[in-house]
Parts: structure tokens; C-alpha cells; sequence
């Protein structure tokens, strides 16, 4: 892969800025975000700074230091500004809130696929960071609303910060205040929703125990690998592990499959052909455009709590597929998305394509991470509740499911443009 280092802009070769740290830190950033951590060399870095190697090495002294610089950094500038607000000002926090996820955008992204290459004590230090910012959230939303119930004060919390993840995913711009407002709007959302009692809806719940195996075999090695790669990541696993899954030697791998990318991309496609087939039964079986929407909320929630190891791949392996593949893989992940975008504009016409694809980002994303989380998937109503949070943020009513036009609880738009 070659890695595009002009983005940056790097200061002049022969220079030497007082801000060189810094500088490096937003190459790397960047380059991280954009081409991912396994596919970046620290000669990149470099050339993206306009420095050589052993002055880059000067300052950090490999790239998994300069990783968890970077990792660090974002955490603190998206997380220093929620201490501000005073307890039970929704508002103030919904504010401070917005503008710190936007000033470190690339936040999600960083975490949720990158951070996973840091030593687990690094992970874990920066892991606690984020435990205190949901359990500040959580004492604001029971400071503004002293009757919620624990369990969901948590959901809340872990949802707003998902919101800021949402941010890294999609690439709409737009100016401020529209940006900041709209992100303050879905944080209120989601902390003024009224889930239901615990244990309501609970008839949906994500498969536990010990499953049953393939009689297959190259499904028992699909099934293996996808869960490995899932849980230690696809760099880290060898085909002797996948192998020793299932009780097989390494070498006979290859009677069923041709490559370790193969068994990558045969997961991601098993994945993608689901969401089209789901998606084909919500068209299939709607009363109207505001009923699929609500239904494809709905699918997609069981299809992420169903299938948590290949939502993982979803988020944090698709960089390691072949050029082609992962090209295919993300023009279908895109068109995906742009049969949820075709829903919003019949069900608010009046809202912007970029106000659109910023709720839909945060409801996939809200889902993703609550699937990834096993304490929360496992939660008793945990499909209701998120169904519920995403209609909340898509201006739908949940409850209303089949019943027509009659379902749709329009919001007010923004006012924000398409990029």
C-alpha cells in the first residue's frame, strides 16, 4: 500500500519548529486514521513532518510510543472539557460536549480500531480515562434526572460517548455552530430518552453459552477464525491458531482456503450479504418509508447483538483486506449506508443530507460498540432499548412499528448544509 503523506503539510525541510513534537503527533494522527496503524511506517511519519527517520526517533522511539501519544492526546483533548459543566445543566454538558468531540474528530476511530495495538497496560491506563468520563456522564444524567434507573443511566452514558466515536466515521464538514449544535441535539436525545423498565421487551436476546458446532469443516474454521480475529486481532492471529481451533494442522487450512486474507474477506461478505438480505425483507415488508426505517433499525440491532465478532471485523479489520477487497468492501459498506440516507430524505425531506448522515453514523455506531461490549449485550431488553435509542435519533417513534405514515415523530432539522 502506499501511504499519502501530503495531507500534512509538513514545515520546510532544514527547519526546525519548537512545535516538532506536536507536528509529529498530527502527521501520525492522521496517517493512523487514514491508512491505519499496521499499514503506516514510521518513515511516513517522517516524510509527512518533513524530517528524517533518526530525528523522528529522537522524539519517540518507536511507532507504538508514538501511537499511545497519539492515542493520549485525543482522549485528553475530547475528554478535559466535560468537567466544566455543573451537575444536572444537560445543556452546558450537551455544549462542552459537542465542541470537544469535534476539536478531536478522529477520536473513534483512534480507539476503536487503532488503541488495540498498544501493550495491554497501556490500553488499560487509557481505558480508565474513558471508564471516567461514562461514570461523570452517568452522575450528570442522575443529577438531571434522579429517577433513572442505573442500568439505563449507564446505556445513556455509553451512547453519548458513542456519539463523539460516530464523529471518525464519516467525513461530512460543515460549519460552525451548525456542527456543534447537531451534536449537542443528539447528546440531548439521547440523554432525555425514556427507555423502558428493565426487563420489558426482553424476548430478544443474543446467543449465550455453548454454541453448537459446524458439521462442516470449512464453516467450523470460518466460525473460529472470525471469533480469534475478532478477539486478538487479524495480525496476531496465525493459521496454526485457527487451526488448532478447530483440531486441525495449520497446512490443511489450505484445502479450504487459499490465504488468511481469504478467510478475512469470506467473513466480511458473509456479513454484507446478511445486512442486503435483511434489508430486502424491511423493503420487502413495509407499510411505508418510516416503517422500513424503524425496521431496519430494528434488523441491523439484532443482526450487531447476534453477531458481535463480526462487527469487530466491520470496525477494526477491513485494512488489512487486499487493495481490491477492501476497495469492494467499502464501496459496499457506502451503499449500505446510502439505502438508510434514502429512508431519511422520504421521512424528512426538509432535513439536509448532512444532518441525515450524521444520525445514521451515530445509530450504527451506538449499535456497533453496544454489541462489542459484552456486559451491555447482554443486558436483559437490550435490543428494545437500543431500537429504541436509534428511532429516538433517527426522529422516529419506536412503538409505532407497521403502522404506516401514522408511525413517523418528525424532528426539527438543524438547519445544517451538505458538504
Amino acid at each position: 500500500m502506499t501511504v499519502d503523506t501530503e495531507a500534512t503539510a509538513p514545515p520546510a525541510r532544514g527547519t526546525r519548529p519548537r512545535n516538532r513534537r506536536e507536528l509529529i503527533v498530527t502527521a501520525a494522527r492522521e496517517l493512523f486514521c487514514r491508512h491505519g496503524y499496521a499499514n503506516v511506517a514510521m518513515s511516513d511519519i517522517a516524510t509527512a513532518v518533513g524530517i528524517g527517520p533518526s530525528a523522528l526517533y529522537r522524539h519517540f522511539r518507536g511507532k507504538q510510543e508514538l501511537l499511545h501519544a497519539v492515542v493520549a492526546e485525543a482522549l485528553e483533548t475530547s475528554l478535559a472539557r466535560l468537567h466544566t459543566a455543573q451537575p444536572g445543566d444537560l445543556g452546558a454538558l450537551a455544549r462542552e460536549f459537542a465542541e470537544a468531540a469535534l476539536a478531536r474528530r478522529e477520536l473513534g476511530v483512534l480507539w476503536q480500531r487503532e488503541a488495540r495495538h498498544l501493550p495491554a497496560e497501556q490500553h488499560t491506563e487509557l481505558g480508565e480515562q474513558l471508564h471516567a468520563a461514562r461514570r461523570l456522564f452517568v452522575d450528570q444524567l442522575t443529577a438531571f434526572r434522579p429517577s433513572l434507573d442505573p442500568a439505563h443511566a449507564e446505556l445513556l452514558a455509553w451512547s453519548t460517548l458513542d456519539i463523539a466515536a460516530s464523529i471518525a466515521y464519516q467525513h461530512v464538514e460543515l460549519p460552525t455552530p451548525e456542527y456543534p449544535d447537531l451534536i449537542a441535539d443528539l447528546v440531548r436525545c439521547v440523554a432525555t430518552a425514556d427507555l423502558p423498565d428493565p426487563g420489558e421487551h426482553a424476548t430478544y436476546r443474543p446467543a449465550g453459552g455453548q454454541a453448537l458446532s459446524h458439521r462442516s469443516r470449512r464453516e467450523s474454521l470460518l466460525a473460529a477464525a472470525t471469533a480469534l480475529f475478532a478477539e486478538r486481532g487479524y495480525a496476531s492471529v496465525s493459521l496454526e491458531d485457527t487451526g488448532n481451533a478447530v483440531g486441525i494442522a495449520g497446512q490443511s487450512i489450505y484445502n479450504h482456503f487459499s490465504s488468511k486474507h481469504e478467510i478475512l474477506a469470506t467473513a466480511m461478505n458473509r456479513s454484507a450479504e446478511r445486512l442486503w438480505l435483511d434489508l430486502a425483507e424491511v423493503l420487502a415488508s413495509a407499510h411505508d418509508h418510516a416503517d422500513a426505517l424503524r425496521l431496519l433499525v430494528l434488523k441491523y440491532t439484532q443482526f450487531a447483538l447476534a453477531h458481535p465478532h463480526l462487527v469487530t471485523l466491520i470496525v477494526t479489520e477491513t485494512e488489512h483486506l487486499p487493495d481490491d477487497e477492501r476497495h469492494r468492501t467499502r464501496q459496499t459498506q457506502r451503499d449500505y449506508i446510502d439505502e438508510w440516507l434514502h429512508l431519511m430524505r422520504h421521512v424528512h425531506p426538509d432535513m439536509s443530507p448532512a444532518e441525515a448522515r450524521v444520525r445514521v453514523q451515530a445509530v450504527l455506531t451506538i449499535v456497533n460498540d453496544i454489541a462489542r461490549t459484552p456486559r451491555l449485550r447482554t443486558q436483559s431488553g437490550i435490543a428494545h432499548n437500543v431500537h429504541h435509542l436509534g428511532c429516538t435519533l433517527l426522529g422516529l417513534d419506536s412503538n409505532r412499528m407497521g403502522h404506516g405514515a401514522a408511525g413517523s415523530n418528525p424532528v426539527a432539522p438543524t438547519g445544517v448544509s451538505s458538504s
